[in-house]
C-alpha cells in the first residue's frame, strides 16, 4: 500500500482554499462513481450522467459481476484504485491523504487534484442543445458546496467539518438515485440523492447521525 500526504497551504490566497475543497470533493465523488452493468435503468442513467461530465466516459470493470466506473482523462477509476481523504485546518490549510496499492495512481490523483486544467466539470448540456443538464448535478453541487462551507466553519461548532478528516468511500448509481457514502473522522454516513422525488424527499440521510452530516443534508435542502 502506497500512502502519500500532501499539504496545500493557501495562506496568501485564502479564498482559493474554498475553491480547492470544492474541486477536490468533486474529483473524489467522480472517482468513486459506479453502477451495476446488469440493471438496464441504472446503467442507462449512469451513462447519461457520465455523458454530461467533461473528459469522462463509462468504463466496464469485472468484479465477479460487471460494474461501470468512470474513465477520466484517460485514467480508469475503480473503488480499489485510490482512496483519498482531507482535513482542513486554519481555514487555509488542506492536508490530503491518498492511498493505493498502485503507486502511480497516487501520483495521478495528486496531479488531477492540483492542476486547474483537470478540474471536474459536470452538468454540461449535451451536443443537442435541447438536452438539459441532469438535475442530479444540481444536488451534487449543493452537496459539494455544503461540505466546503462546513470545512470553513468554526471547529467549535458541532456542525463543523473543520479539523475533521473527510472522504468519499462510494458513489453508487441505482436507477435514478445516487447513494453517497462518506466518512467523517472514520465514521460512515450514507446520503441518498434522488432529484425525481419530491423536494423534501430528494435528499435523505440513510445512515449515520453526526451533526455535521445532518448539517450537510439541511444545507442541500435549503
Amino acid at each position: 500500500m502506497v500512502v502519500e500526504e500532501v499539504r496545500y497551504d493557501f495562506a496568501d490566497y485564502p479564498k482559493y482554499a474554498d475553491d480547492f475543497v470544492r474541486d477536490l470533493v468533486k474529483l473524489m465523488i467522480m472517482s468513486k462513481m459506479n453502477s451495476t452493468a446488469r440493471n438496464t435503468s441504472s446503467k442507462a442513467y449512469f451513462q447519461k450522467l457520465v455523458s454530461q461530465m467533461e473528459g469522462c466516459e463509462a468504463n466496464v470493470v469485472k468484479y465477479g459481476q460487471p460494474l461501470l466506473y468512470v474513465k477520466y482523462r484517460g485514467v480508469q477509476f475503480t473503488d480499489q484504485k485510490v482512496t483519498s481523504q482531507f482535513v482542513r485546518t486554519k481555514g487555509h490549510v488542506i492536508d490530503v491523504t491518498m492511498e493505493s496499492v498502485f503507486g502511480e495512481f497516487v501520483k495521478t490523483f495528486d496531479s488531477l487534484a492540483s492542476m486547474s486544467e483537470s478540474k471536474v466539470k459536470w452538468g454540461l448540456a449535451g451536443a443537442d442543445e435541447k438536452e438539459k443538464p441532469e438535475p442530479m448535478f444540481a444536488l451534487l453541487d449543493k452537496f459539494v458546496d455544503a461540505v466546503g462551507r462546513l470545512t470553513a466553519l468554526d471547529p467549535a461548532s458541532p456542525n463543523s467539518l473543520a479539523e475533521k478528516r473527510f472522504g468519499i468511500r462510494n458513489a453508487s448509481v441505482a436507477r435514478k438515485s445516487l447513494h453517497l457514502e462518506f466518512l467523517i473522522d472514520g465514521r460512515l454516513h450514507i446520503v441518498e440523492l434522488n432529484p425525481s422525488k419530491r423536494k423534501e424527499k430528494a435528499v435523505e440521510l440513510l445512515f449515520g447521525a453526526s451533526e455535521a452530516a445532518k448539517a450537510i443534508v439541511a444545507l442541500i435542502m435549503q
